[in-house]
């Protein structure tokens, strides 16, 4: 719970001020009216400074108080109490960067809604300051490594992206890639790069949390509702908005979202005002949401409306090149990070950790070695100190496709029998026509029982190759 809003009353008149205070008791948010005297504090903060005067003079003996209040919340709000007759209103206001003012003798009810008003807003800037800072990542640690053709593509399609502030992009890719990373860094080479990162893991809420978590909720909208919630897409006004796991949200949540996709215009749940809210939109998944469209658990026009531009992550398999530069990027970091300067890789561990296949991708390889440098009381990281085992189905050749069309068959050390070359030769063929037993057959130059006869012999389920290949959308 946020503390009480601090709020400094100037005001020379003591019935004035006195009338001031009562109402601003009244408010439904908690508050704490400071004084002058209170400014040489320590713990001092304002949020809200009311300035009221009677006359030129006044104002002017104010001003050394407004001064220090500002300088040391640079932040406050101003607001104004000006006696009817004032000269210049709008100059005063301008000059004093005020956020508004009230007439003398001041209405109750008027300025209690204007103190609301700005109290609101001096709400939702601290809980997009709480969000932006809790999703802060380390520039100097968390970075995309590698230089492999595939992910400089990405790469590329990212900076693309980065030019417009509002186009919804949609990235795919299996667990454990990084897709709040290439996220993160789409925000940080935008223009919005300045504005909040907002990221929800939609897998991780329960339904009926999901959808007052997004939009927020006014009090009184369901029984625990005491109070007002901004919602998440509201705290990302002016930035990036970034949903990973989409498929999770319930079909209610979907179309909500894609209204507000559509019109940039959302209601807190039990609200009757339309807030507009600008925020580039991102959504991640580790699903195929053709799939999911397909057997209607994803609604097909909001598939359309996040699917502006198509981001496919690879796999860390499918850039295998890339490995030993993350891992001395990711060693080097934890070195720093545990204070292990000295630490070093022995040679064994280096070819185990570029050999295994790395199911988890990015982030397994990473937690790997944060608990390898972690744990380590010896001078170098030994293969024991990896908590990895070697799959006996992980030492089978694998096979790429460059540019080109040329294939480069990869071999992993001893021994390599013919069956693994037939089987890795086969799943790459089954991959390239997701699935199509029969057309990979025909390119294979075998039939197509022949070719089931093999599936059979290696235990290959081609049904488990009908995701679309890896590929980018230029």
């Amino acid at each position: 719970m946020h503390d009480a809003y601090g709020i400094l009353v100037i005001e020379s008149n003591d019935w004035d001020a006195e009338q001031l205070r009562a109402s601003l008791r009244t408010v439904s948010k908690p508050v704490r009216i400071l004084k002058s005297s209170e400014l040489d504090g320590e713990n001092v903060h304002v949020d809200v400074i009311i300035l009221g005067f009677t006359d030129a003079v006044s104002l002017e003996t104010s001003r050394a108080t407004l001064e220090k209040a500002r300088s040391i919340s640079p932040g406050a709000q101003v607001i104004l109490c000006v006696p009817r007759d004032t000269q210049d209103l709008d100059r005063r206001v301008m000059e004093l960067k005020a956020r508004a003012f009230v007439l003398k003798p001041v209405d109750e009810e008027t300025f209690r809604s204007l103190m609301e008003q700005t109290l609101a807003s001096i709400h939702l800037r601290r809980e997009r300051q709480e969000h932006t800072r809790a999703t802060k990542r380390s520039a100097k640690v968390d970075a995309i490594v590698g230089t492999s053709p595939v992910i400089k593509r990405v790469l590329e399609l990212i900076d693309r992206v980065a030019e417009s502030n509002s186009t919804s992009v949609l990235l795919l890719g299996e667990s454990g890639v990084g897709k709040s990373l290439f996220a993160h860094t789409i925000h940080e080479r935008s223009r919005a790069a300045t504005g909040p990162f907002i990221e929800i893991n939609c897998a991780a809420l329960p339904t009926n949390l999901l959808e007052s978590e997004l939009f927020g909720y006014e009090p009184g909208a369901f029984t625990d509702a005491r109070a007002q919630k901004i919602g998440l897409i509201e705290l990302a006004d002016g930035g990036t908005l970034f949903l990973d796991e989409i498929t999770e949200i319930d079909p209610v949540t979907q179309a909500k979202l894609l209204k507000f996709l559509d019109t940039k215009r959302f209601r807190r749940l039990g609200g009757d005002r339309e807030i507009s809210v600008e925020t580039r939109v991102i959504a991640a998944s580790n699903r195929e949401i053709k799939d999911e469209v397909r057997v209607g658990r994803f609604r097909e026009d909001l598939y359309y409306r996040l699917n502006v531009v198509e981001i496919r992550i690879p796999a860390l398999r499918e850039r295998r090149e890339d490995v030993e530069t993350i891992a001395n990027h990711y060693f080097e970091a934890f070195k720093k990070k545990f204070g292990k300067p000295e630490l070093v890789m022995a040679p064994a561990a280096r070819t185990m950790i570029r050999d295994y296949p790395w199911p988890g991708n990015v982030r397994e390889l990473v937690n790997v070695l944060e608990r390898a440098v972690l744990l380590s009381k010896d001078d170098a990281i030994e293969p024991h100190h990896l908590p990895i085992e070697m799959p006996a189905s992980g030492r089978r050749a694998v096979l790429q496709r460059r540019e080109g069309g040329r294939i480069e068959m990869e071999l992993p050390t001893g021994t390599v029998t013919l069956d693994e070359v037939e089987r890795a030769l086969i799943e790459a063929t089954l991959k390239r026509t997701r699935g199509n037993v029969s057309r990979a057959a025909d390119l294979m130059g075998t039939s197509r029982g022949a070719l089931r006869n093999k599936l059979t012999r290696y235990k290959i389920d081609s049904r488990a190759f009908h995701r679309p290949s890896f590929a980018l959308q230029d």
